[in-house]
């Protein structure tokens, strides 16, 4: 295979980020915009509000929100260093060969953060439409603790390599390996259960019921395949020596951000579809009060004892008990 430029890898890596940045910011403020409609729409108030809001998926939203910006600005950032300030702009293979450099090193930081806070929310929702069985989720868990341990690996070794050595025949080489096996087996793993789950469930609720869970599970398989699919390329490319994968590793943050922004999407959109019916059968019933009060005749008054039941609901909208056929699939 021949070899492609370090500079034109770097060079495609930023038009590509950028991109799917784009695509990431879109997703990302549609979640977050539905997400304070729900929130203004259950009118809460005081500490019920506050919790709403910054419930943990929310947080880990906002997490990866966080991180895939830093990532992207490094990115920018770094194109500008190598053909304006190293060097007067003169030796852009030069600066891109050095991985030890700061901004390197932050950045990989960056892209091992958001993978860890996608896969932990991934295990996180695996737990949740199980039925908060923490058996299921034990093997996963130890694959995110793995992936931590191997991330702080790869970022240490970074620090350390000298000019000259490569990320193929350091010793940062088995910690990148043993990273992306890491997450390739927790999405793999809690992808397919979830899948599963949703798709007993949707066949449970028939055809009343399981319209939106069979879309949720379209969502739920797509993601996880397009991150799969994405850490499979990486792996090709490295195990390849080919300088592309530095445009595959640092791309799949963006890509995980957007596997794990698609399903929050997906599930807000139903919380708004839900609403929106809601809202239709309330103006619905409004509207035939008021046609029979126009031709009612006039009442004495009368008591009228009210007994207010409240169930709790998770972020799914769902009730906290409920049978078995039911799922609730956390944003």
């Amino acid at each position: 295979m021949k070899q492609v430029n370090i500079v034109a890898a770097n060079m495609v890596t930023v038009a590509l980020e950028s991109l799917l940045y784009g695509v990431f910011l879109i997703l990302s403020g549609t979640y977050f915009y539905l997400h304070h409609q729900r929130v203004t729409n259950v009118a809460l108030a005081g500490p019920s509000r506050s919790q709403a809001y910054f419930s943990l998926a929310f947080l880990g939203a906002l997490g990866v929100s966080m991180t895939v910006s830093a990532h992207w600005i490094l990115t920018v950032t770094r194109f500008f260093d190598a053909f304006i300030n190293f060097e007067g702009g003169a030796a852009p293979t030069l600066f891109y060969s050095d991985l030890a450099q700061t901004t390197e090193v932050i950045k990989t930081a960056f892209l091992i953060a958001t993978i860890v806070m996608s896969d932990l929310m991934f295990v996180y929702r695996l737990w949740v439409v199980w039925g908060y069985n923490y058996y299921i989720i034990v093997l996963p868990s130890l694959t995110v603790l793995g992936l931590c341990v191997s991330g702080t690996g790869i970022v240490y070794e970074l620090s350390q390599l000298s000019i000259g050595n490569t990320v193929f025949v350091s010793q940062a080489a088995r910690w990148i390996t043993a990273d992306y096996s890491f997450t390739f087996a927790t999405n793999i793993y809690s992808s397919t259960l979830i899948a599963w789950r949703v798709w007993r469930a949707s066949q449970a609720s028939g055809p009343y019921g399981g319209g939106n869970l069979r879309r949720l599970l379209v969502t739920v398989v797509e993601s996880a395949g397009l991150y799969t699919i994405y850490v499979v390329f990486f792996f090709a490319f490295y195990e390849a020596t080919s300088n592309l994968q530095y445009t595959f590793v640092d791309t799949l943050c963006q890509i995980g951000g957007i596997a794990f922004m698609m399903i929050n999407v997906r599930v807000a959109l139903g919380w708004a579809q839900k609403a929106g019916a809601t809202t239709s059968v309330s103006a619905h019933s409004t509207a035939f009060s008021r046609r029979n009060g126009e031709n009612s005749y006039i009442m004495r008054p009368v008591a009228v004892d009210i007994t207010r039941i409240v169930h709790k609901e998770d972020d799914m909208g769902q009730p906290v008990k409920r049978l078995s056929s039911e799922l609730s699939m956390p944003v």
